[in-house]
């Protein structure tokens, strides 16, 4: 396990609100990060924040992923190599069943089609769609879970953001779990997300979201807080507001914890979209 960063202000820049362009209130002080709120439309956002190439170190530092939600298994799935119960794992199958049976429902029909995962990690979502007759490409920012997903797992994963993939329009569906909160623009994203994406389409996506009862309840101590890489905070309002303005309808909001597509997670929900017809 690698020690932990210390970021400086010289890793740091100030940033304006994706959706109004003006600079934010603070909430809260974490030198030498700042989380605040747009005055004009509610977002919540770090600034200042880490610096593009800052970030760049943090996601191929290889202990990134280890510990987290990832628990101790991801390089080989130890959990089911040796037996041991690893927690993490659990429930990264959990919700890799729950949001794949949760996307049948939305598509309506049997799998099969097009699918494209943003912030694919190590490429487990994308595996287990692709057994699941799935026609699978991913996009990963860590150059660590890049390689995992293609010398491992054999996938189609290109390592970097995803306006520069090199992708063609009209997948069926378009993925993104725990993804947004970390890319540097998300109306961009979500524009390019739009750009992808087959008319009749879906979007499926995961966030932590400031409004949850442990977000508002801990403040500071909120544990997903992590301003150094989670750099947006949504609201249901404020998806809602930046996927229209990207062209997208939301359609769902699964917030119960006990759903299999975000079971055990008190602070975070999943969103459904649809495009509008341009």
């Amino acid at each position: 396990m690698t020690a932990p960063v210390t970021w400086t202000a010289e890793d740091t820049e100030e940033v304006d609100c994706c959706l109004c362009g003006v600079r934010g209130r603070p909430v809260h002080d974490l030198t030498p990060f700042g989380v605040v709120r747009c005055p004009s439309c509610g977002l919540v956002f770090v600034s200042p924040r880490l610096r593009p190439e800052a970030l760049q170190r943090l996601y191929d530092d290889v202990g990134y992923f280890e510990g987290g939600v990832y628990g101790s298994g991801v390089e080989d799935d130890a959990a089911s190599q040796d037996g041991r119960f690893d927690p993490a794992m659990l429930l990264q199958r959990t919700w890799t069943a729950g949001r794949l049976a949760l996307l049948d429902r939305e598509r309506g029909r049997a799998a099969g089609g097009r699918l494209l995962e943003v912030g694919a990690g190590y490429g487990l979502f994308l595996d287990a769609a692709r057994q699941r007759g799935w026609e699978t490409r991913g996009v990963e920012l860590s150059r660590t879970g890049a390689r995992h997903a293609r010398e491992v797992l054999g996938l189609d994963v290109f390592c970097g953001q995803l306006a520069d993939a090199p992708l063609t329009r009209g997948f069926d569906v378009v993925c993104a779990w725990d993804t947004v909160e970390h890319v540097p623009d998300p109306l961009d994203f979500w524009r390019t997300a739009r750009s992808l994406v087959a008319d009749d389409g879906v979007v499926l996506f995961s966030t932590p979201y400031v409004s949850s009862l442990p977000a508002r309840l801990l403040g500071t101590r909120w544990w997903t807080l992590k301003p150094a890489e989670h750099i947006w905070h949504f609201t249901p309002r404020t998806h809602a507001m930046l996927l229209a303005r990207a062209g997208f309808a939301l359609t769902r909001v699964v917030r119960n914890p006990l759903a299999p597509s975000n079971v055990a997670r008190l602070d975070s929900l999943v969103g459904v979209a649809r495009p509008v017809p341009l």
